[in-house]
């Protein structure tokens, strides 16, 4: 029986706590995002509460561009980014808030430069992290579960083993 649980201890060993691997990083998930340059701009899109903030930047220089006109198309969504006073612009359309892929095409307007940029934007499924992160001792009581079992079959079996004997 001592064979069989040092047998499943490494199995039973969670993220972390597994001292032969390296040690996990920081957990959390970046908010869904698009990226997309080209010889004159950088832009990012980041996605939070049904929305998306752009960052527009020089590429060559990673100097901010305020005042630009930015264009944007995703599926059937079209329009123009608003701009903001620290800035930045803003996105805002219902599919920004739904698990999927989008297609975005930017055409970004900054003086006498014009440039057309694409990217693509995964937003996931936040309701199964939510779900997972709500029940964080689910794992452990699987892990429990197969520690009774196996212990319910070492104790079987030694009985087993006895009514031969005997």
């Amino acid at each position: 029986m001592a064979l069989s649980c040092t047998a499943i201890a490494p199995a039973l060993a969670g993220e972390g706590h597994n001292h032969d691997a390296a040690p996990a990083g920081a957990e959390g998930q970046a908010s869904p995002r698009v990226q997309a340059h080209s010889d004159l701009f950088e832009l990012v899109g980041v996605v939070e509460k049904g929305q998306m903030t752009v960052y527009l930047d020089r590429y060559a220089t990673n100097e901010p561009v305020a005042n630009a006109k930015i264009e944007y198309e995703a599926g059937s969504n079209k329009g123009v980014a608003a701009p903001q006073p620290d800035g930045t612009y803003v996105v805002k359309f219902d599919a920004l808030s739904k698990p999927g892929e989008l297609p975005f095409s930017f055409t970004v307007s900054a003086g006498s430069d014009t440039d057309l940029l694409a990217g693509e934007l995964h937003i996931e499924d936040s309701h199964a992290e939510e779900a997972q992160a709500a029940r964080p001792w689910a794992r452990w009581a699987a892990y429990g579960a197969a520690a009774l079992a196996l212990a319910a079959a070492a104790l079987f079996a030694r009985r087993q083993f006895a009514r031969r004997r005997a």
